[in-house]
């Protein structure tokens, strides 16, 4: 995918129709695309500059809790005027952890 079809995804998802949130929602994907490829091949010397396509979902999924997440970082549950959510995730991170799976490096090289 695009970064603008991700983008796109994203907004469907969200129910954004214009484009007022498209820098934010922008970098949500970019951080989710570092975290990603960060956590994924961080033991390796062969990371890619993009994300991989088995994890474009999580890295749309990651921006959208980013944004429905936004101004509650770290919570866990929320109760207000008698509703209580729980969150399956406190943040970007843990879902992301908990949803690529990392690749273990040698760190050494055969030359």
């Amino acid at each position: 995918m695009t970064n603008a079809e991700k983008l796109e995804a994203v907004k469907t998802i969200l129910r954004i129709d214009d484009s007022g949130e498209d820098v934010l929602l922008t970098n949500y994907l970019d951080i989710a695309a570092r975290e990603i490829i960060g956590w994924r091949f961080s033991n390796s010397s062969s990371a890619p500059a993009t994300v991989p396509a088995e994890y474009e979902p999580t890295q749309i999924q990651a921006a959208v809790i980013a944004y429905t997440q936004s101004g509650i970082e770290g919570q866990t549950a929320a109760t207000e005027n008698g509703i209580t959510r729980r969150f399956a995730h406190a943040d970007v991170l843990s879902y992301i952890r908990s949803n690529v799976i990392p690749i273990a490096g040698t760190g050494g090289s055969n030359t």
